[in-house]
């Protein structure tokens, strides 16, 4: 065994048996903490050191490695369902406001839309300390109607102390000629420009059941599904409908809708969608297979079901 050899064997010792730092091995053995950190590298690589895990993984996280590497996904949460869906409706939003706490960073531009699963994060949500200065987007309209409390970017921004570009227009008109008189107030034209350079969008997706929320809200009639259905569609991202594949399907109303394009959405650099539950999983499957979002939170059930069938 030549000198370094010996070396590498008296750091790994140091460091696997004794339980000492990088700094007191270097001072011990009178190298430099790099040359320390080499060793040991060289230790594990070279099979002296061998570190064996005698418990299995988490569920969770086997299940987050797997979606990452199937989808290459930049993050995946998963989280055990709940004994309810309301259960499981609450831990995806402490889920996902925990993700959203790691993610942002001072000057970020937060974009949000309504959504009945994102409600569930507003609670979560309280000034940091120290407090980080960004600013939330709305990126639809946010006049649902009162028996619609599914509008949560204002709350956000109220919960977190941070300023808010709002959006406080219908997100469906009934008309072009209605769509076209409000995108003639610079207000709006503004604010959905700001909307389109967020750096983060934080979004439901929407699933074309006959209970889901589209038809529930009243802005889809049930034959308006069945009919998007026959076409391929799956999901939707702030009402705009995406097939199997994550590829566009257009309808009449697109020009009726007051939220970021299709296009506009594909340029956000960062989309997180937080969904989970059988209804949801052809619309998750959809948004993953055509990278349509690129960070996901969702449940052990979700995350199980969407990796059988990629």
């Amino acid at each position: 065994m030549n000198g370094n050899d010996e070396l590498m064997v008296q750091a790994a010792w140091l460091y696997y048996e004794a339980r000492l730092t990088h700094e007191e091995i270097a001072a011990q053995l009178h190298k430099s903490r790099v040359a320390v950190t080499r060793l040991l590298k060289r230790a594990r690589q070279e099979g002296i050191v061998r570190i064996t895990i005698t418990r299995p993984l988490p569920a969770e996280f086997e299940l987050e490695v797997l979606l990452k590497k199937a989808f290459h996904l930049r993050t995946a949460v998963v989280v055990n369902p709940g004994s309810t869906t309301a259960d499981t409706l609450e831990r995806l939003g402490q889920a996902g406001a925990r993700l959203l706490l790691q993610l942002i960073f001072p000057g970020c531009r937060l974009g949000m839309a309504w959504s009945s699963t994102l409600s569930h994060l507003v609670n979560y949500l309280e000034k940091s300390n120290p407090p980080i200065p960004f600013t939330v987007h709305e990126l639809a309209g946010t006049y649902l109607g009162l028996a619609t409390p599914y509008g949560i970017a204002s709350r956000v921004a109220e919960n977190m102390g941070v300023s808010l570009e709002s959006l406080p227009v219908p997100v469906f008109v009934q008309t072009q000629e209605a769509f076209e008189a409000l995108m003639k107030e610079e207000r709006i034209r503004a604010a959905l420009q700001h909307a389109a350079e967020v750096d983060l969008a934080l979004v439901g997706l929407g699933n074309l059941c006959a209970d889901c929320t589209l038809v529930q809200t009243g802005f889809l009639t049930p034959e308006g599904s069945e009919q998007l259905q026959h076409r391929g569609a799956v999901g939707d991202i702030l009402m705009r409908f995406y097939d199997a594949q994550g590829r566009h399907v257009p309808t009449p109303q697109d020009n009726q809708v007051i939220a970021l394009t299709w296009e506009q959405l594909r340029r956000i650099p960062h989309i997180v969608a937080v969904a989970a539950g059988p209804a949801k999983v052809d619309a998750l499957l959809g948004a993953l297979r055509g990278q349509l979002i690129h960070s996901m939170v969702t449940d052990t059930d979700t995350a199980r079901s969407i990796l059988e069938c990629a």
